[in-house]
């Protein structure tokens, strides 16, 4: 990595903004993916195929938590970081976003000598007289297909229409959200979104992620959904009930034996993070 390369405050911002961004979509791909995994459960047990309040509950929380996420991220508001906002500053400020910055995060500037890796002769075969040359080529072709007609940034109108496809896909879900999460609005919404569009929102949101991510930090990825070091559903395979439960003496004692392990509620509510 090129150390020389001198990052404007904006750029700056933009990237502690990225931080940000990248843990609040990775929790909504996160929780989509363990939301229907447990929906797997159930469809493979008939034993627990019955209605019960307990499944409600986790659809409505998954709902509200999601649908909010969602607007959090492609609501543009002055006063908050939103994925939205940060596509709107880049896509007004283009030339912050440049091929000089992409390389200097470009894995290859640290990377073996080609000459050693593909071979002398072979490179001068080609015309390559020194491996720079070819480091330099793979990295404006990685660079090239997101560039403007300059190629010496990116292109804002593909920020643009990022940003305006991210709202337009998210506009029916922050509608509801508006009208049914946030608060009890007196008019009804007037669509009512599905699983399977805010399913489709969600990856919509973590593959445009992706593609700014390899902007920002040229490192490829495929998607935000991380890869578990454990069994976590090994936990189901544990009776959930203890002996004799179904007391409200039971309930209190059951509480008590994880009080030490909830985290604060705070965690939740607030953020030290600055705009």
């Amino acid at each position: 990595m090129d150390q020389k390369f001198k990052k404007s405050q904006k750029l700056e911002k933009w990237l502690k903004w990225m931080e940000t961004i990248h843990n609040e979509i990775r929790a909504l791909v996160q929780d989509a993916n363990m939301f229907w995994e447990i929906q797997d459960i159930i469809r493979e047990n008939p034993r627990i195929q019955k209605p019960n309040a307990f499944y409600s509950y986790l659809a409505r929380t998954y709902l509200s938590h999601t649908l909010i996420g969602l607007r959090r991220q492609t609501k543009l508001q002055k006063d908050s970081i939103s994925f939205v906002r940060l596509l709107d500053e880049i896509a007004k400020n283009p030339e912050e976003l440049s091929r000089s910055y992409f390389n200097s995060r470009h894995l290859h500037s640290t990377g073996p000598d080609l000459d050693q890796v593909v071979g002398k002769a072979d490179l001068e075969a080609v015309g390559i007289v020194e491996s720079s040359q070819l480091k330099e080529i793979i990295k404006m072709d990685d660079f090239a297909p997101y560039a403007d007609a300059s190629g010496t940034h990116v292109c804002p109108q593909m920020v643009e229409d990022d940003r305006k496809k991210l709202e337009s896909a998210a506009k029916k879900h922050e509608a509801y959200a508006d009208k049914r999460v946030a608060h009890f609005d007196k008019r009804k919404p007037t669509i009512i979104p599905t699983f399977e569009e805010l399913d489709d929102c969600i990856k919509l949101i973590d593959q445009t992620y992706v593609k700014y991510h390899f902007l920002f930090h040229a490192e490829s990825m495929d998607t935000l959904m991380p890869t578990y070091q454990y069994e976590w559903k090994s936990i189901f395979c544990e009776p959930w009930l203890k002996v004799g439960f179904g007391s409200a003496k039971g309930l209190i004692h059951i509480s008590e034996d994880f009080d030490d392990e909830l985290p604060d509620f705070r965690e939740y509510t607030e953020s030290t993070t600055q705009v």
